[in-house]
């Protein structure tokens, strides 16, 4: 009795321990790279603007991350470094660019002691700060493509369909490659999401091939309140991997090793973490045939999933991600990729009425915030990688728009002043600079309020920037 109770505690505080680093793994690390990608995304905008200004002699008071009441901050060389409690961006306080205060607040300067700054200086300097997000996204982006992408990137073969659905229904099977969407060609899963999403018709037409028989049907979409888009149930392709099993589970016993690949369950070939996971979770307490890819070699061997208590679903206790394709897309590739995006997004709210693409759809800094972590914590690094190359050009091009306390506002500030070779009116600024910033802080309250809404508990707790139908990368079955 002595041994067995010896052995009881042994193993409860060996799964304690093996819970304690799931919750490190699953969600304190995705939080910390979401951390430390968002410090990073803002500190190099504004590190631009604050390296550029010193490189033109201009005064330079405050150097924050975040707006509103200091978290913390110092001085140093009279300029005050520090970071603030809203993450809403950041600030370098500039006096010479124009009137801010109500995002960075007064100047410690008289005007009277403020030199007035040449109308080059300050364009310079409002382009430096998007030119340095575009340096960062081209650095993620070349990364991404030395260590590849995920096999969906590359790819219009239908991964998965759920069984008996509108899709299966309509004629359509795993393993068929997509090829048209509503007439037009599509080469990655990311053409045909957008398609769907951006389908002006309640329906979409699909044309497939399988093998030399071209198939074509019309596909209903669902509107997702929650993503604001159109979808369908079709998943796109990238076979399983396994990344690690759990100790003493039945992947475990089984001998499912690391960076297996899953070729078929029971015969039937496998093309996606969801068909897996749908396979596995019918055959509870059942021997299955499980044929895999190790190093280049088929292995087969059998497996008894198990169905936890708490659970209806039989799993076998193996993490899995996606297929990774190597090289990935060349950086332009991506920056292409990203700008389609962008173009797509503004036909969408033009078009709404049809699409059903609202304002609402759009993410805030909590919606950002938590979709970034569902990317890396579901994802993973490439896929919370990727949501970093979008972001930083998102960005960059955002605040190079023409509107006052953006920096294309002060460019165009500038350029007037160039034009009429005087300052622009000191008083005109300060009101169309303050209520521009009354405009966008009211904004951004409205979308964060419909990000919070989003994460209510009726709700998915993770968020997509864009969605694909993708499962979950590090899914267990």
């Amino acid at each position: 009795m002595r041994f067995s109770k010896q052995m009881l505690g042994h193993e409860g505080k060996r799964n304690m321990l093996f819970k304690f680093f799931d919750l490190v793994r699953l969600y304190v690390y995705p939080a910390l790279l979401v951390i430390f990608f968002f410090g990073l995304t803002i500190f190099i905008h504004e590190f631009g603007h604050y390296l550029m200004a010193r490189r033109r002699r201009m005064i330079v008071e405050r150097f924050f991350i975040g707006f509103g009441p200091r978290i913390f901050s110092w001085k140093s060389s009279g300029i005050e470094y520090g970071v603030a409690w809203l993450p809403f961006g950041g600030y370098v306080m500039l006096p010479q660019m124009g009137p801010m205060e109500a995002f960075e607040g007064k100047t410690e300067k008289p005007t009277t002691e403020i030199p007035a700054a040449r109308p080059l200086d300050k364009i310079l300097v409002s382009v430096a700060g998007p030119f340095m997000n575009l340096v960062l996204a081209f650095v993620i982006a070349t990364v991404l493509w030395r260590i590849g992408m995920p096999a969906a990137n590359h790819s219009t073969v239908i991964g998965w369909i759920e069984p008996n659905s509108h899709e299966e229904l309509a004629g359509l099977r795993a393993g068929d490659r997509i090829i048209q969407i509503n007439g037009k060609e599509v080469s990655k899963w990311t053409d045909i999401a957008t398609g769907v999403a951006l389908s002006l018709e309640p329906n979409v037409n699909v044309v497939a091939m399988r093998g030399d028989e071209r198939i074509e049907c019309n596909l209903e979409t669902t509107y997702e309140k929650e993503f604001g888009i159109k979808m369908t149930g079709l998943y796109p392709p990238g076979r399983p991997v396994a990344v690690r099993t759990r100790p003493g589970s039945p992947a475990d016993r089984a001998g499912i090793q690391s960076r297996d690949e899953f070729l078929a369950i029971e015969s039937v070939p496998v093309f996606s973490r969801a068909q897996l996971i749908e396979l596995i979770s019918k055959r509870a307490d059942k021997l299955t045939h499980v044929k895999l890819l190790r190093d280049g070699k088929v292995v087969e061997l059998t497996v008894t999933p198990v169905a936890a208590p708490e659970e209806k679903v039989a799993r076998i206790g193996v993490e899995l991600t996606e297929q990774i394709v190597k090289p990935g897309p060349k950086p332009w590739e991506q920056f292409s990729d990203v700008l389609d995006m962008l173009g797509n997004s503004v036909y969408a709210v033009a078009h709404h009425k049809q699409t059903g693409v609202t304002v609402k759809s759009f993410a805030g800094p909590v919606g950002i915030l938590g979709g970034w972590w569902g990317e890396f914590a579901s994802g993973g690094m490439r896929r919370g990688l990727w949501l970093a190359v979008v972001l930083n050009i998102n960005l960059a091009i955002f605040n190079l728009l023409p509107l006052p306390v953006l920096d294309g506002g002060h460019i165009v500030f500038a350029l007037i002043e160039a034009v009429i070779r005087k300052p622009v009116n000191a008083r005109f600024v300060h009101v169309v600079t303050t209520g521009f910033a009354a405009v966008l802080i009211g904004f951004m309250l409205y979308i964060t309020f419909n990000d919070v809404q989003k994460f209510l508990p009726h709700r998915s707790p993770a968020l997509s920037v864009t969605s694909t139908n993708e499962p979950a990368a590090t899914t267990t079955p």
